[in-house]
């Protein structure tokens, strides 16, 4: 077999010649995504409960990366930087945009959850005329030392790009010699996904459409490596390894070498591959990790040379090696940097009377989990219907829930990461049929099911969309009636259309509370002392030869 390597090797030598470093550039993108505040370390089941993370430990990481490239470095990150933990809420994400000033980011994408802080001020929409419900993410953005990009992000009345300070479609970089375009791109779906009373004045356009607009423009400005980064997602299909996604179907529409790299964002997951022959690269949320690429551009032609991208897997930022031992990488020891570990005490100081509050006691360990009967959705809608002894149903979109409750201590801080959105409640009355179509579309839809409490959903999940629905038993343990209706408790976000739930609200005396789900919670945990996982079923398996007639 030696006479085939050898053919397998000279062949690869033709197409692809090996490049001296006189005739090479060597770029290194380093990509993250989905940061939600992840300000702190923590530790990971995944991993074996090591520890990993914190801002102390990142800059070591990406100081070891910076070094082993000299001016060889682009910084990237995909979007989602400062929602999603107490310690950057406490200051609406001012904390995060300083870690990424020091840290010393290139670029980021717009996502979806950095509109969801809403107006400046303590409350996510508007409270009274005249606030600006993207007060925060304005304020953020002019924060920002790097520029924030959102491509296909426009105003509805003018169909132009906002005109806010330090928001751009794209950024131009120089590395090396070598001009480097970063073109930045946001989820279409951006309005369905965060409150959309925030992002009422904005349109969303397609990813494809304006990336090949600026596509254009940049190389007429001379760029010579395009990348870009895109909050919109990518994840692999477990049955058959396919890419699935709008990043890949991004990635499948452009001609391969139309772009050098895709840094994605969006959907929590870790991704390093080609598609379509243009490597994309995504990583894990929450500041746990981040990829890397090295793109070999050839001096004379300014071209990536396809054959010398190299992709690295994710990589987690450990505090120590499997022995309990300071970790290596990129050949040096990687070691807590002091300036960050005061900038993160001083952070953590700011909430230390929050973190101290003492709820009550889990019991056991409570997932938190988009599919049927999650604990934590199961106890976050119990305490919504237990707020008043007249309603009877509780609702609440799984993707508004972010974080499991392990056993021990529930803390304040701990259940902000679980409700991190300002979400308050909303009381409508709903007829059983409406009820139905809600159910109904989280079982077929992307985002996750409805949360429920009061309500048993008998569920064939094989069955057509539209379909899944076989039967709802309400809290008196009967069908829901036909002829009456129902006091559901729901959240702002959904009660809007959030995850494109219509609740068909028209003509209906409707209740905003302004109580805050996570507040709700709070007092309900406080009150019972102890939690654990609700014993019943609220999904329930049931195949259309079990159901009466009455039930479709």
């Amino acid at each position: 077999m030696r006479w085939l390597s050898t053919r397998i090797l000279l062949l690869a030598l033709l197409v692809c010649p090996v490049a001296t470093a006189g005739e090479t550039v060597r770029i290194t993108v380093v990509g993250t995504a989905d940061f939600h505040g992840g300000l702190e370390a923590k530790r990971l089941k995944s991993q074996g409960q090591r520890l990993v993370g914190g801002i102390d430990i990142i800059a070591a990481y990406l100081k070891a990366i910076r070094e082993s490239n000299p001016e060889g470095v682009v910084l990237l990150d995909a979007g989602d930087l400062y929602q999603g933990s107490l310690v950057s809420a406490a200051g609406e994400g001012r904390a995060v945009i300083e870690f990424y000033n020091e840290i010393g980011y290139d670029a980021v994408a717009v996502g979806n959850h950095d509109f969801d802080f809403g107006p400046v001020g303590y409350h996510s929409v508007p409270q009274a005329p005249g606030e600006d419900p993207l007060g925060v993410i304005k304020a953020r953005i002019e924060q920002a030392r790097f520029p924030f990009l959102a491509a296909n992000m426009v105003e509805r009345a003018s169909g132009r790009i906002p005109h806010w300070k330090n928001l751009h479609p794209y950024a131009l970089l120089e590395r090396r010699g070598v001009k480097i375009a970063v073109i930045g791109l946001t989820s279409e779906e951006t309005p369905l996904i965060t409150n959309p009373v925030n992002v009422r004045s904005l349109h969303f356009l397609s990813l494809l459409e304006t990336a090949r607009r600026y596509l254009a423009q940049v190389r007429r400005l001379g760029a010579e490596v395009i990348i870009l980064v895109v909050h919109a997602g990518i994840e692999r299909e477990d049955s058959s390894g396919r890419a699935l996604g709008a990043v890949a179907d991004l990635a499948r529409a452009l001609r391969p070498g139309e772009v050098d790299l895709i840094v994605s964002g969006h959907a929590h997951r870790a991704f390093s591959d080609w598609v379509n022959g243009i490597p994309v690269m995504q990583t894990w949320a929450k500041g746990v990790s981040f990829v890397r690429a090295e793109l070999l551009v050839d001096r004379e032609s300014g071209q990536v040379r396809h054959c010398g991208v190299k992709l690295t897997p994710n990589t987690f930022y450990f505090r120590s090696d499997s022995q309990g031992r300071p970790p290596r990488y990129a050949g040096q020891t990687i070691r807590p940097v002091p300036h960050f570990v005061k900038r993160l005490a001083e952070y953590k100081k700011s909430i230390s009377h929050l973190e101290r509050i003492h709820l009550g006691r889990a019991l056991r360990d409570m997932p938190n989990q988009t599919r049927f009967d999650s604990p934590v959705g199961n106890l976050v809608t119990d305490a919504m219907r237990a707020y008043r002894p007249d309603i009877d149903i509780a609702m609440y979109n799984s993707g508004g829930l972010r974080a499991s409750i392990r056993r021990g201590v529930v803390t304040y801080g701990k259940l902000y990461e679980v409700v991190p959105f300002d979400n308050y409640i909303v009381l409508l009355p709903m007829t059983a049929e409406e009820i139905r179509q809600v159910i109904e579309h989280g079982l077929s839809g992307p985002y996750g099911v409805m949360e429920i409490s009061g309500l048993r959903v008998g569920v064939d999940i094989d069955a057509p969309a539209g379909q899944r629905c076989r039967s709802l038993v309400g809290p008196d343990g009967k069908e829901l009636a036909a002829g009456r209706t129902y006091l559901v408790a729901t959240n702002d976000f959904v009660f809007r259309g959030g995850d494109g739930y219509d609740l068909h609200v028209d003509g209906k005396r409707v209740e905003k509370t302004h109580r805050l789900v996570r507040e709700v919670v709070a007092a309900y945990i406080k009150s019972r002392k102890m939690i654990s996982w609700p014993p019943d079923k609220r999904y329930r398996p049931e195949k259309k030869s079990h159901v009466s007639g009455s039930s479709q």
